[in-house]
């Protein structure tokens, strides 16, 4: 979501990965990998306490990330090396046929839970966001916040591992503007990409993602948080990839 759904950017501290692992499964038998997404996406009832479900289209969702990645080459990445790929090579893939999606903002921020038959490269956002890119400053040069630095810094969560998830990246992202003559504003945001094998073979995408609102802080002051915690966020995604596992 870093050409994302409203709110939810990437970004927070210490590059260091926690061995802890999530654990969950996927059942065994014969199903319908093609026509039933929107059957296995979270119901809008379900969202997170305190979250109200807004309308959002996959074709909005569309024509926000063309938007996004046609700026996004106007923006300076520092380490250069550190200019996210995974969005460009996945968003341009989703169709109204092949992905659904449900939004939710509440006062503290925005939910959103994703699911596609588009492969998203895992590899790429771990990649684009760990090690020597674990933090990275993008400097838009035009727009709103042309010259502001934008300081994402990143840590991966604890793992999800399961006989059926392909992949798992999930990540906390603290993202701190700076304005000239301003103090400092910060956003924090849980992203997770998963790769689930469904029983008959097919590979689903599940992107779920919560980010709080932005927030002026005073320089050297603890980041924000997020609006649920990390704990209740691996909650969310062990039930995504229940859904996207069930018969």
């Amino acid at each position: 979501m870093r050409s994302r759904l409203p709110g939810t950017t990437i970004i927070t501290a210490a590059g260091v990965a926690v061995a802890a692992m999530l654990l969950t499964s996927c059942g065994s038998g014969p199903s319908d990998p093609g026509s039933d997404l929107a059957s296995r996406l979270l119901p809008g009832d379900a969202v997170p306490a305190g979250f109200t479900v807004v309308p959002q289209s996959v074709a909005d969702l569309i024509a926000a990330n063309r938007a996004t990645l046609d700026s996004a080459a106007t923006v300076a990445f520092a380490p250069a090396d550190c200019k996210p790929t995974a969005d460009a090579k996945f968003n341009p893939q989703l169709t109204e046929d092949n992905t659904v999606l449900v939004v939710a903002q509440s006062d503290t921020g925005v939910f959103s839970e994703l699911l596609s038959s588009v492969r998203r490269d895992v590899d790429a956002d771990r990649r684009d966001t760990s090690g020597p890119c674990a933090v990275v400053t993008a400097t838009p040069s035009t727009g709103s916040l042309a010259g502001v630095p934008i300081t994402n810094t990143s840590v991966e969560l604890p793992a999800l591992r399961a006989d059926h998830v392909v992949q798992a990246y999930l990540v906390r992202t603290d993202s701190v503007k700076r304005p000239a003559g301003a103090n400092p504003r910060s956003r924090t945001a849980l992203l997770a990409n998963v790769l689930v094998e469904r029983p008959g073979g097919q590979v689903i995408t599940i992107q779920l993602g919560v980010s709080g609102t932005e927030a002026e802080v005073m320089p050297g002051a603890p980041s924000t948080q997020p609006p649920i915690t990390e704990a209740a966020f691996a909650d969310l995604v062990r039930d995504a990839v229940d859904r996207a596992c069930a018969e």
